[in-house]
């Protein structure tokens, strides 16, 4: 009986100070929302959801609905180098913003939001840790907390307010409920994650793809239903929803800041070279797909959880569409490398620790860089796009795992199957 009091009380505590902690963070991001404009992927989509779902409005596609976000965003319609308040979104992704979409107050509702992102960024950085049963020292800890917040690679999500950081942390969700083979709420997660299919079109077949050559069905079966689920409640509510998704997201497309390594390369190079450089690094990308599917098929729960992280590490080169805020999903990289370097590599946290605060200046060089860098005439635009996952390619051949000699051996035997 005492120590089920300590115990609850112990529970209580910590629910205190998360509390306490989400209440300081949003203090934090509504005088930085006050001081600071932007906003704007949040905008897009708080605003839309808040006006069909409180003021009248039947369509976040429409255009009298686009027409109110630019003149929020650009005190007029937009004009041509501007972005169109289009929704570039499924229907479903609403749900995620409707609790903000309650106060009129755009300032309070990004400051919540802002709030619940980092929370995110954080909750995928502890679900990890859990997962590798990896328990960083006292430096190294802290310094990935900053880390998982501060560098631009993942503070432009959080900034902007691109709902990218929950679909992330829905996916880590995902693996975290698989590697304990509760495998519905796994499926019902992964469906979740969708609120973003761009960032997860490549996850989420390739947990498909384990899921059926382990005989998995719950987890096939659980996020088709959620799936089915969300798509039917979009046609219910909105019918012609799908059709004009996709011409939103072509329009989107073709006016967002370039997210493919053909646009971005074009800034850098001529067209034809930067075609030629897309081309091959598509083809790669291709080939390590391929490998990754030849070492994880069939294979333990460890076996997908390397091939999910390395995915959202490859996502920038494959030619798939992936702006800068969807790199928080390499996240999970990054934990899982200071699990290799200091378990399997022996090397000391506080090296590790370190070099984690050095990349967040670092990544703020990159990204100044690519707005005023020029040569020979021309603006190397976009340089902080690629450093980042670059880097963790090249860390990730150091701890390529073979079918073999599984180099994961983190997770107890009662979370694999055979």
């Amino acid at each position: 009986m005492v120590n089920k009091k300590a115990k609850t009380k112990e529970i209580f505590m910590v629910f205190l100070l998360v509390i306490a902690f989400a209440g300081l963070l949003f203090w934090g991001n509504y005088r930085f929302a006050k001081a600071e404009p932007g906003g704007s992927d949040f905008l897009y989509r708080w605003l839309p959801t808040r006006l069909v779902a409180f003021e009248g409005y039947d369509n976040p596609y429409s255009a009298e609905v686009e027409y109110q976000v630019e003149l929020m965003h650009h005190g007029h319609a937009h004009q041509e180098d501007e972005t169109p308040g289009i929704f570039a979104y499924p229907y479903y992704t609403m749900g995620a913003f409707l609790p903000f979409a309650l106060t009129r107050n755009f300032l309070l509702a990004r400051a919540a939001w802002m709030t619940l992102m980092e929370l995110a960024h954080l909750g995928i950085v502890f679900l990890i840790l859990k997962m590798i049963k990896f328990t960083p020292t006292k430096f190294l800890l802290p310094a990935l907390i900053l880390f998982a917040l501060f560098p631009a690679d993942f503070a432009q999500a959080l900034v902007d307010g691109n709902p990218s950081s929950l679909a992330a942390f829905f996916a880590v969700l995902a693996l975290f409920f698989i590697s304990r083979e509760k495998d519905v709420w796994g499926g019902i997660f992964l469906a979740l994650s969708t609120i973003k299919p761009q960032l997860v079109v490549l996850f989420f077949a390739l947990v498909w793809l384990w899921a059926f050559s382990t005989r998995r069905w719950k987890i096939i079966s659980s996020s088709a239903i959620s799936l089915v689920f969300l798509l039917g409640m979009s046609f219910l509510l909105q019918p012609s929803w799908a059709v004009e998704f996709v011409t939103d997201l072509t329009t989107y497309t073709g006016v967002a800041s370039p997210s493919t390594p053909r646009a971005i390369l074009s800034y850098w190079m001529p067209a034809s070279t930067a075609n030629m450089i897309a081309w091959v690094l598509s083809l790669i990308s291709l080939l390590v797909i391929f490998y990754i599917l030849k070492f994880y098929y069939a294979k333990d729960f460890s076996a997908l959880f390397w091939a999910s992280t390395l995915i959202f590490i490859l996502m920038p080169f494959t030619g798939i569409t992936s702006a800068k805020s969807n790199y928080v999903a390499m996240l999970p990289a990054v934990v899982l490398l200071l699990w290799f370097g200091s378990k399997k590599m022996n090397i000391r946290e506080s090296l590790l620790g370190g070099v984690l605060l050095l990349w967040i200046p670092l990544s703020w060089v990159f990204f100044l860089a690519g707005r005023s860098w020029v040569v020979n005439g021309r603006l190397i635009y976009f340089l902080d796009f690629y450093p980042l996952p670059m880097l963790l390619l090249t860390l990730y051949f150091f701890m390529r795992p073979t079918q073999q000699n599984l180099a994961l051996t983190f997770f107890d035997k009662s979370n694999k199957r055979g």
